[in-house]
């Protein structure tokens, strides 16, 4: 019974009531929040130039809308993995541009290898880097190759805030980068996106698009701030199995979709956004000592294997995923939500197969063989500040007794 009442939220960022309160206090008496927030961010990773919107997919639209202009039109293609967060395609629909797939190595989440190699660019404007889970991909080779190919590279760093790869943050390493302010990032203002480059031009090319976006109405900031109180007062896993237990929710839950607004960014969540990345060291820490203990404990072998980080790269650890035998992905799942550990099977399938993005794939493009093994495989364990020893001994043991190791 009491494994019941206690449920570990698959993703989040612990917020306390006393953040709430202070950072409603905030928004109503100062009114430089969102360029204190700048500046600061603009200082930890390390760029000239950056530029807050309501979310990180619209970030991610307005950054390939600022590129198609740039290129003048003369390019229409981007090229993403082949197993990525649904957000990435519908933001290239949403710009008015092709997918173009390049398949997945499974192990690390990055391309494959020569995948980039065998592009030819005539028609690509820009490779996507998403760096899924916090794992930073190849940046230094990704840049290289691309921009040898006269094509854009654009940093989706939307679950990386907080990770390097080469000494670099990442975010920072293409001719624009983005992070996101979601509710399951490390820094979370419940939505918002980040665009940040270091190129004058692109800066430019990105102020002209989002010069005119609408504001936040009255109505948006009520209902954030609504959702903040309640992820602060819901989160904890004491509490969290009261949402969980509400299937209309859909937590968990990824649906590919372009309906999204571009707008400006929502002031009056800026004071918990900059709160949090005053932490982010901390937070981070935090992650990756959850993540070196499943490393040490896991029982990992033919059944169960470990995702390797790119030579170089310390990860945020936004989640911890392995890969499984499909034979026992979903009971493991299974198990380990019956025993109080919101793990996920994340994107449900490869970008091949989001049924609503077929006419928009680019004509003849194949069905990758490691997206799709990567979609069957996938197992992401929760890293979050709220994990306890105790969960992550309950979580090795749920899935050794599956496994039969």
């Amino acid at each position: 019974m009491t494994r019941r009442f206690r449920f570990v939220p698959p993703a989040g960022t612990p917020v306390s009531v006393a953040d709430v309160l202070s950072s409603v206090s905030a928004a109503l008496t100062r009114g430089d929040a969102v360029q204190q927030f700048k500046r600061d961010l603009r200082a930890y990773v390390g760029v000239r130039f950056c530029e807050f919107v309501s979310t990180g997919r619209a970030a991610m639209t307005l950054a390939l809308l600022a590129l198609k202009a740039l290129d003048g039109g003369r390019r229409n293609e981007v090229v993403i993995p082949s197993y990525t967060c649904f957000s990435v395609p519908s933001a290239i629909v949403k710009a008015g541009l092709k997918v173009r797939l390049a398949d997945v190595d499974p192990v690390t989440l990055d391309f494959a290898p020569g995948e980039i190699e065998r592009l030819d660019g005539a028609r690509v404007l820009a490779v996507v880097a998403t760096n899924l889970y916090g794992f930073p991909n190849d940046l230094a080779a990704i840049t290289k190759l691309a921009r040898e190919r006269g094509m854009y590279v654009v940093d989706d760093a939307a679950q990386c805030l907080g990770a390097s790869i080469g000494g670099r943050q990442c975010g920072t390493w293409g001719d624009v980068g983005l992070y996101s302010f979601d509710k399951g990032k490390n820094v979370t203002s419940i939505d918002g996106g980040v665009l940040v480059t270091d190129s004058e031009p692109v800066a430019e090319a990105i102020a002209q698009q989002t010069y005119g976006l609408r504001g936040c109405t009255a109505a948006e900031s009520a209902a954030h701030l609504v959702k903040l109180v309640v992820y602060a007062a819901l989160l904890h896993p004491r509490r969290y199995w009261l949402p969980n237990s509400l299937p209309f929710l859909g937590l968990g839950t990824t649906a590919y979709r372009t309906d999204y607004p571009l707008a400006q960014y929502d002031e009056w969540m800026a004071p918990m956004g900059h709160r949090l990345l005053g932490r982010l060291e901390a937070t981070t820490a935090q992650r990756r000592a959850n993540a070196e203990r499943y490393e040490r404990l896991l029982p990992w072998g033919p059944k169960l294997q470990a995702i390797v980080p790119r030579q170089g790269a310390v990860p945020a650890y936004l989640r911890f995923p392995v890969l499984i035998h499909p034979e026992y992905r979903d009971p493991v799942l299974t198990a380990l939500r019956a025993n109080g550990i919101g793990a996920t099977a994340s994107y449900p399938t490869a970008i091949s197969d989001v049924p609503e993005l077929h006419s928009d794939l680019r004509a003849g493009d194949w069905k990758g063989l490691g997206g799709q093994e990567t979609a069957r495989r996938i197992l992401t364990l929760p890293t979050h500040g709220y994990v306890t020893d105790q969960d992550q001994d309950r979580i090795v043991n749920v899935i050794a007794n599956v496994l039969g190791v």
